[in-house]
């Protein structure tokens, strides 16, 4: 039996079947298995006379679809990465350790449509990926992430970040529209206009003092915040303070997008702690 019918033999009883009971989706597990093979292909590097085979897969569905397949993620992506590792090594592909493959939600995307970005990603950053998509499925027995190291001479202070803030449900649930026009002086932030703004930069534990009304973010040195991923477009995103600490995040047209706790934005308002992605490069939006 070949590694896709036993691939699909596993998923016709699990994930398939669920969602049948669920009213159905047309997302097949056995569509995405091929599509994210195929990126793997299409991304693969050469060097040193050896292939070596993106490590990081996410895939992008609707809300609606996500909400029908959330529970069943895991396995999903357990028997996905398993999958990709075992066609890696039949192709004569190097991996860095063991594929992730995740699941985000991109509003664009109609109903039963997916798309599939692969990368290339150092196994250390793979290992705490997969320890926060853990976190977010809720799942006994995730190890602790390790204690952060000492911050560096004149680091700037910030709280620690706490839980993920994606829990243990969708990302999206209850969330408005993330390109909804919304009305400036309502809600939690109405009176927090003495607190100082930060952006915390998890993934490479730094932190950003939001010291002007409208800063850009993205690879290039005229930026105002200068972020070092490749994933991340030279011009990516603008922040604004619309008044009172009331602040915006713009997406400026980014090649692999913009995303605020998990969902992919177009312009939106910033609450404290929301946790903004940036290609692989995950930030905290602070008021302190």
């Amino acid at each position: 039996m070949g590694l896709l019918s036993k691939f699909e033999g596993k998923m016709e009883d699990t994930v398939e079947g669920a969602a049948n009971k669920m009213g159905g989706t047309p997302l097949s597990p056995v569509q995405i298995a091929k599509r994210a093979e195929k990126q793997m292909r299409r991304e693969r590097m050469v060097g040193a006379g050896k292939e070596y085979a993106p490590t990081l897969y996410t895939v992008f569905v609707n809300a609606d679809d996500d909400a029908r397949l959330f529970g069943y993620y895991p396995t999903l992506a357990g028997e996905t990465e398993t999958y990709l590792s075992a066609k890696a090594a039949e192709h004569g592909l190097i991996m860095d350790g063991q594929p992730l493959v995740r699941f985000m939600v991109d509003d664009e995307l109609k109903h039963g449509k997916f798309t599939i970005q692969s990368e290339m990603v150092a196994a250390p950053l793979v290992a705490k990926l997969r320890q926060e998509e853990m976190e977010r499925y809720g799942l006994a027995g995730a190890p602790a992430p390790a204690p952060a190291p000492a911050p560096a001479p004149g680091y700037v202070p910030v709280r620690p970040t706490g839980a993920n803030p994606y829990g243990q449900q969708p990302a999206y649930e209850g969330a408005p529209d993330a390109t909804e026009n919304f009305q400036m002086g309502t809600g939690p932030q109405s009176n927090l206009g003495q607190l100082t703004p930060y952006l915390y930069d998890i993934t490479h534990d730094q932190a950003f003092l939001l010291d002007s009304d409208s800063m850009t973010i993205g690879r290039e040195n005229n930026n105002d915040i200068v972020l070092q991923d490749i994933n991340i477009s030279r011009h990516h995103a603008e922040i604004r303070n619309m008044g009172n600490n009331h602040w915006t995040l713009t997406d400026l047209g980014s090649m692999n997008g913009t995303f605020v706790n998990g969902r992919k934005i177009k312009s939106t308002a910033l609450n404290d702690a929301d946790r903004i992605t940036l290609g692989i490069t995950d930030i905290e939006f602070q008021l302190i």
